[in-house]
């Protein structure tokens, strides 16, 4: 912990206790909220004083993005305590939890907490995208619209929403969307920009989505759109790989061969435990066509997280390579979920399968020695073990070998800030490794070991108010180094931008390409 964390905790302490005369405090009658000032007071010192005492802080993300997360919350007490209802305090809550800056985490409502008003489901029928030509002066253009509507037209700049001008907007709204990097701020920004969002205010929102937008001639002009349902009126985008043709299609990536060349394409999409069954397929049919020699390019544009990466990697690469570690710092929070896997059930009838502990036995290895002894030491955190112990014991060295049958040929990957979590580690065990040329831009940038979620109560009462979640352990980059807030970086930096994005699919492709055919 840095000496700035140590003395916010030391600060948050003398605050709680200072308040602990507060414990006791009947709800303030004949109020929306039904709670005093001092009560919040105490909320909000117990909220920071949890997380400076177990969140896990990644200081690439604070050097990245120039702040402090215990700051960043402290500034904003204030407007917490001057909350006079439960919607109020709902989003003060939103607010506080997302100055983390941590895309992991929310807040949720629970039964019998905060009431909060339905979110409708809409959106407006209208594609944006982020310019990434410059981070630090962030512009959104529109790129596709539904077909109804001749306006705005795809290009066009957007110069303000609902009266906000981008600056205006962009400072508003990043208050309110999770990130852990300024390019995943700035993609889901855009994303979200034409829907009704949940943990958004409704009052930051019009009956009509209403944009001013400036076109290729420099011109300005002003367009209402509708709010429908996100089925009829989203308009999502569809890569295209040209002289490829789609062979298999499964739940977490879809396989395409290219007309020509040796090459496989994978369109990564998800992590799910079906990914262990997809592999499977997605090997015999390489073994039956004669791929495995053929190179890959794998596409993670689109993909979210989830687990396995390390297993599908064995099966796509030819040489050994080091996995993603992990650790958890230990606090309360720490030390009940360690208590927890030291108690796990170890399934005995769970499949063999080369690169994977499904039975979960090494978890609970790990937290009745490593993870207890650092305990008993009093460690700040437990020692680095390989991610979850899912595919290789507590004292291995983080080397996972190639499964027996796997791709031959070499490998490139294309990126973008959409999805995270386990795709950055995914990415990260390509390029730490030298596995892969990366392409495009930073995934998402956010991965922990572990959260925990507590349902928070108004101080002195049985009364709950919201389930809060706290970040408790570091993925570790196989380079050793922090992953949250701490992206790859593309070998071929290509960012997105309003100039190249109708010929952008077909740019990084034709990158793609070229690597493969490069030394």
């Amino acid at each position: 912990m840095t000496q700035q964390h140590l003395a916010w905790t030391a600060l948050c302490l003398v605050a709680t206790c200072a308040s602990a005369g507060c414990e006791t405090a009947e709800e303030a009658p004949g109020t929306p909220l039904g709670a005093t000032q001092e009560q919040l007071g105490v909320l909000f010192d117990e909220i920071v004083e949890k997380t400076a005492r177990r969140e896990a802080f990644s200081e690439f993300k604070e050097e990245g993005l120039s702040f402090s997360p215990l700051a960043a919350m402290q500034d904003l007490r204030t407007e917490f305590l001057a909350a006079e209802t439960e919607e109020e305090l709902f989003y003060g809550l939103v607010k506080l939890s997302n100055a983390r800056r941590d895309r992991h985490l929310s807040v949720n409502p629970v039964e019998g907490g905060l009431e909060v008003p339905e979110t409708p489901d809409l959106a407006a029928p209208i594609l944006v995208l982020p310019d990434f030509s410059d981070l630090d002066d962030p512009q959104f253009f529109v790129a596709r619209v539904g077909l109804e509507l001749p306006s705005p037209q795809p290009g066009d700049l957007i110069v303000a929403v609902n009266g906000r001008p981008t600056a205006e907007y962009v400072a508003e709204f990043t208050q309110w969307i999770r990130h852990s990097t300024l390019y995943g701020l700035y993609w889901h920004m855009a994303r979200e920009l034409p829907l009704i969002v949940r943990n958004v205010p409704p009052d930051l929102y019009s009956d009509t989505l209403d944009l001013t937008l400036e076109n290729a001639a420099g011109d300005h002009y002003a367009v209402s759109l509708p709010y429908g349902e996100r089925g009829t009126h989203y308009v999502g985008p569809a890569p295209q790989f040209e002289g490829f043709e789609k062979v298999l299609a499964r739940e977490n990536f879809h396989v395409h061969l290219h007309e020509s060349e040796p090459i496989v394409l994978l369109q990564w999409l998800d992590f799910e435990r079906s990914l262990i069954e997809d592999v499977m397929d997605l090997v015999e049919l390489a073994e039956r066509d004669e791929l495995l020699d053929h190179d890959l390019i794998i596409d993670v544009r689109g993909s979210s997280g989830g687990s396995f990466g390390a297993y599908a990697i064995q099966r796509l690469v030819p040489r050994a390579f080091r996995t993603t570690f992990g650790n958890v710092r230990l606090s309360d929070a720490g030390e009940e979920l360690i208590e927890r896997f030291q108690e796990i059930e170890v399934d005995e009838d769970a499949p063999d399968i080369f690169g994977l502990n499904l039975s979960r036995s090494w978890l609970r290895d790990w937290a009745r020695t490593d993870a207890a002894d650092a305990i008993e030491r009093g460690d700040q955190y437990t020692p680095p073990t390989p991610f979850k112990l899912a595919h290789l014991p507590r004292d291995a060295g983080g080397i996972l070998q190639p499964a027996p049958v796997h791709f031959r040929g070499r490998a490139a990957i294309i990126g973008g800030p959409h999805g995270g979590s386990h795709l950055d580690q995914f990415l990260s065990m390509f390029a730490d490794n030298d596995l892969a040329t990366v392409i495009g831009m930073p995934t998402g940038g956010y991965s922990n070991t572990w959260e925990h979620e507590e349902v928070l109560y108004f101080p002195g009462t049985d009364r709950p108010v919201a389930e809060f979640m706290w970040n408790i352990g570091h993925t570790l980059r196989p380079n050793t180094e922090v992953l949250e807030g701490n992206p790859v970086v593309p070998d071929v930096s290509v960012p997105l931008t309003r100039a190249n994005f109708r010929t952008y699919d077909r740019e990084l492709l034709e990158l793609a390409v070229d690597a493969l055919r490069s030394e």
